[in-house]
């Protein structure tokens, strides 16, 4: 980096700043948004996190690798083994009974273990309007008085005119499934009915003509 004082030029070298090119290495394909929460010191060393839904883990593997005690529940086996993989890569072969095999209505953990909740890509595959409830309940459940619930997911946020209702909520996506889809109106009623402080305003991204995906932020007092 150079700068010029007095008229004259400094060059300063930034070190242990990675390149570029080394960052998908270090963070992996971990969602921009989740991203934005770790810059935003939301996420931090020391904290427990749990990720509902957690896939094959992408977005955990940078968290494991940086030394975050990290929690994870998928209903697949095979996604769960993956992540299992992961925390031996980690060297956190000694986790590996953090991550289960386990619906999101039903946790095997007790009131308030986490300091963060994350569920990425999940609550649009609930069944109806009282299953998304009870999954954002039971995450809710799971969340230390103070903690962060992040959570992306597909709505009608911006969708109008371009689905095709099924019935209630679920909606036949214009790239193929089936979807439970939140409005604004079920998130601002569901935070409210939580008592939950909004971290962040919603914000939605449109993907093509696809879908909407929204990023819903709370804290829990």
């Amino acid at each position: 980096m150079c700068f010029k004082l007095s008229g004259k030029t400094f060059s300063i070298r930034l070190m242990n700043v990675p390149a570029i090119a080394t960052l998908p290495a270090i963070f992996g394909n971990i969602d921009v948004y989740l991203f934005d929460q770790l810059l935003k010191g939301r996420i931090r060393e020391g904290m427990t996190v749990f990720d509902a839904g957690c896939g094959a883990g992408r977005n955990i593997e940078y968290l494991l690798k940086a030394g975050v005690t990290v929690y994870g529940a998928d209903i697949s086996e095979e996604a769960i083994a993956s992540v299992q993989q992961l925390a031996e890569q980690a060297k956190q072969e000694r986790n590996h009974q953090n991550f289960v095999v386990s619906d999101l209505v039903n946790l095997p953990y007790s009131d308030g273990k986490f300091d963060v909740v994350l569920c990425s890509a999940v609550l649009h595959f609930a069944k109806d309007e009282q299953h998304f409830k009870s999954m954002v309940q039971e995450l809710w459940r799971v969340l230390k008085p103070g903690g962060m619930f992040f959570s992306r997911f597909s709505t009608t946020i911006g969708m109008a005119g371009k689905l095709q209702q099924v019935s209630g909520r679920q909606y036949q996506m214009p790239h193929g499934p089936v979807w439970f889809l939140a409005d604004e109106a079920l998130l601002r009623e569901q935070a409210v009915s939580l008592g939950a402080i909004s971290l962040e305003p919603l914000k939605t991204v449109l993907v093509e003509q696809d879908r909407s995906m929204t990023t819903w932020v709370l804290q829990k007092v």
